[in-house]
């Protein structure tokens, strides 16, 4: 469940940076003067397409919320928190 949500994470973060990568920096020249040459057009034509990702696809605490209240009790926690620890560190 960690690892599904840390991917889901790097995932997101890794669409932002591709967002982010096909706006001109300020300390392109191209942009300051506003020319487009050559090369901004091959770049533009060869940069892959972003990723979106839905937010019903990603894992929110929220989404375990009601599972965890019916799966830990008062007599449980002190052994899901144990198993919980060894996952941690398995990683």
């Amino acid at each position: 469940m960690k690892r599904f949500i840390i991917t889901a994470i790097a995932i997101s973060a890794l669409a932002l940076a591709c967002d982010k990568s096909n706006e001109p920096k300020p300390d392109d020249p191209a942009a300051k003067n506003g020319t487009t040459g050559a090369t901004a057009t091959a770049t533009a034509t060869q940069a892959p397409a972003p990723v979106t990702i839905a937010e019903s696809d990603l894992a929110t605490p929220a989404d375990f919320e009601e599972a965890a209240e019916k799966a830990i009790t008062a007599k449980n926690y002190k052994a899901e928190i144990a198993t919980l620890e060894k996952d941690i560190e398995k990683e």
